[in-house]
């Protein structure tokens, strides 16, 4: 009898940590880039000239505690993304672009983020919209020494949809690795595929 008593006074304790661990398992995904725009588009840039890069995404991510379904996030973390700023170059082997250590970045949507890990990219949250419903960001990339130049998504960025040229004939002479574009970053070596997807410049 005693041991009855006892298991049915663990019953409540054992449903509010099935509750909690519930909880803890439910997630919000991020299903949808930033459809990003280049709005000074140009094949050649001066020394210290922006280029502008604006974005914009839905506010709204599914959530699988609610059979996923979209919901608004208010949480601007959550939307968080970036690019790599790559000097292209034929110096090296097995490496076609490198990063760029002499630029400056102009946030006017959107605010700089430093985290305590290894990010060798221009890394920011964007701002959260009035009405609620989007995400965006409006960056300018400043490349101050003279060179050809590709900037390329770190994560959450899809040039697939700029509308303009990307410039992609500028990549010509560095396309010695397949179409790929190969450079490091924090002790790691990425590669980007194809010319798609990135924007292409030069400085004078």
């Amino acid at each position: 009898m005693k041991n009855k008593l006892i298991a049915l006074c663990l019953v409540p304790f054992l449903m509010a940590i099935q509750c909690e661990e519930d909880e803890v398992l439910c997630s919000v995904e991020f299903t949808n880039n930033y459809n990003v725009n280049v709005e000074n588009i140009s094949e050649t840039y001066a020394s210290g000239e922006p280029v502008w890069f604006n974005g914009e995404v839905s506010s709204e991510l599914e959530n699988s505690c609610n059979d996923n379904q979209p919901a608004v996030v208010f949480d601007t973390t959550l939307f968080t993304t970036g690019f790599f700023v790559l000097k292209l170059t034929n110096e090296f082997v097995n490496l076609n672009a490198e990063l760029v250590q002499d630029y400056d970045v102009t946030y006017s949507e959107g605010e700089e983020l430093n985290p305590n890990y290894c990010a060798e990219f221009v890394y920011f949250t964007p701002e959260l919209s009035e009405d609620n419903l989007t995400y965006s960001y409006r960056v300018g990339i400043s490349v101050n020494a003279p060179g050809d130049y590709c900037v390329v998504a770190a994560f959450r960025n899809d040039f697939d949809n700029l509308q303009q040229d990307n410039n992609d004939q500028i990549f010509e002479p560095y396309n010695s690795l397949d179409d790929d574009i190969k450079f490091e970053s924090c002790n790691n070596t990425y590669t980007r595929n194809g010319t798609n997807g990135h924007y292409f410049f030069s400085v004078n």
